[in-house]
């Protein structure tokens, strides 16, 4: 790689030189927002609040005072307008006081991705995004093994001891482990552990394609978040985990396809690619079946279905946004009760729940954010195929929380939604960076008033 194709894919904003606590508070807010259900397992509710908010400030002044800078035309607009949608629908909202807490958590999450994107590089995001996630693997294998072989009965979140009972939607854990899953892990859920795992998996192989990790690294987490998967039994992340395999079989083979013969094979794949989609929606109730999984994809078209009624209701503003269903909302209490007794928490897919918290509009806003993420993704690999093994991160992840996206609402919230916010981030810096590099007799980005250098 030449040093301008090095500078092109590290350039965050603008960055102070010497000794940085950004990396460090990176892998914090990662862990605290895609692991944010096991430390409120431990301290409650309010406790967590707090040190998010905590956080959120830690971050924002170290920012602040190691001279770093929002480049305001980098940021995503299709996420920037997402965001501000939210905070909007508090005029209009059925849930005046939870969409005011809802919008200021939007608003930090946004930020937060914001900011980190701002200030590291490709590289060192892709770091501090990994070892979050092994932190949050080796921590829930930890727990797992401590109920399963000394504990011998399920765990309950730790702010629940005081309860007379804890439906068993809300167990932490339900000791699981040697009957081989599906575990829970830390965060409490199968689901985004599973999801998590793929993310780790993801990181630690692009890390170790472009020489930043040892080979004995990439077989231990390799290892554990493969272990992973398999104990948490997730069809959703089995079937995202297939599509980036694949996605990164084709990246490696369009890197010894000729130059001149690769725009062909691209329209190929993509056709092959069409296809094969089309016989999976054809023949969606066999993969259900062979993923051993009920067609209605474990009851959640039923949630669709009534998520769609309620949506008609307001169809154009939406009911306003909420983040994940208050179960003390009338509207939410008797919509789709679970086995035990509770509520859904969720729409359980991304873009009905824009969809319907944030109405139509807020629904062409996601799917942009996510057309968007990924086509962009797309381009950046192919254009540095063959010298930056670091850029098919971004192009996999995106692909990954597309995919999450279609049986849980979770890129719309904490570490998938800061994820998108970082990834989209980036690519405008990046953007912005090319086009300084091919105006060299204009300011070079680094300089004033676009404060943007390399890594």
């Amino acid at each position: 790689m030449t040093r301008m194709q090095r500078e092109e894919i590290d350039a965050p904003a603008g960055r102070a030189q010497g000794r940085s606590v950004i990396p460090g508070l990176a892998v914090w807010a990662f862990f605290l927002t895609f692991s944010g259900q096991g430390i409120r397992n431990v301290v409650g509710w309010t406790p967590f609040g707090i040190i998010a908010a905590i956080s959120g400030i830690a971050l924002y002044a170290a920012f602040r005072l190691e001279g770093h800078r929002i480049v305001w035309r980098a940021l995503p607009r299709a996420i920037c307008a997402y965001c501000l949608w939210c905070v909007a629908s508090i005029a209009w909202t059925q849930f005046p006081d939870e969409t005011l807490l809802a919008s200021a958590l939007m608003v930090a999450t946004t930020a937060a991705g914001i900011l980190l994107a701002c200030a590291l590089s490709l590289r060192q995001l892709t770091v501090a995004l990994g070892r979050s996630l092994e932190a949050t693997i080796a921590l829930s294998l930890v727990l797992e093994a401590y109920v399963a072989l000394v504990l011998k009965h399920p765990l309950i979140p730790l702010y629940m001891r005081g309860w007379e009972s804890v439906p068993i939607s809300y167990f932490w854990s339900e000791d699981r482990l040697l009957q081989g899953g599906p575990i829970q892990g830390i965060v409490g859920n199968r689901n985004p552990l599973a999801f998590i795992a793929l993310l780790a998996l993801i990181c630690v192989v692009v890390r170790w394609r472009d020489r930043q990790i040892s080979r004995s690294h990439l077989i231990v987490w390799s290892s554990l978040s493969v272990l992973t998967l398999v104990l948490t039994r997730s069809a959703t992340v089995t079937v995202a985990a297939v599509i980036c395999a694949i996605l990164a079989v084709v990246m490696w083979w369009l890197r010894h396809v000729p130059r001149e013969q690769r725009y062909q094979a691209i329209l190929r794949t993509a056709a092959a690619c069409l296809l094969i989609g089309l016989m999976a929606l054809l023949f969606r109730h066999d993969l259900a079946m062979l993923l051993n999984r009920s067609p209605d994809m474990s009851g959640r078209a039923i949630i669709w279905e009534r998520v769609i009624d309620l949506w008609k209701q307001h169809s154009i503003l939406g009911w306003g946004w909420v983040m994940y269903w208050q179960p003390w909302l009338p509207v939410f209490q008797t919509l789709v009760v679970r086995p035990d007794g509770t509520p859904t928490m969720s729409a359980h897919n991304a873009y009905l729940e824009a969809l319907f918290q944030t109405g139509i509009v807020g629904f062409v806003l996601i799917v942009a954010v996510v057309l968007l993420l990924l086509v962009r993704t797309g381009r950046l690999a192919l254009v540095y195929l063959d010298s930056a093994p670091s850029v098919l991160l971004p192009l996999l992840v995106s692909a990954a929380l597309a995919i999450q996206a279609l049986t849980e609402s979770r890129l719309l919230s904490e570490g998938n939604w800061m994820v998108a916010c970082a990834i989209g981030t980036w690519l405008g810096l990046h953007r912005l960076t090319v086009k300084e590099a091919e105006r060299p007799s204009r300011t070079r980005i680094g300089e004033d008033p676009l404060p943007v250098n390399a890594s």
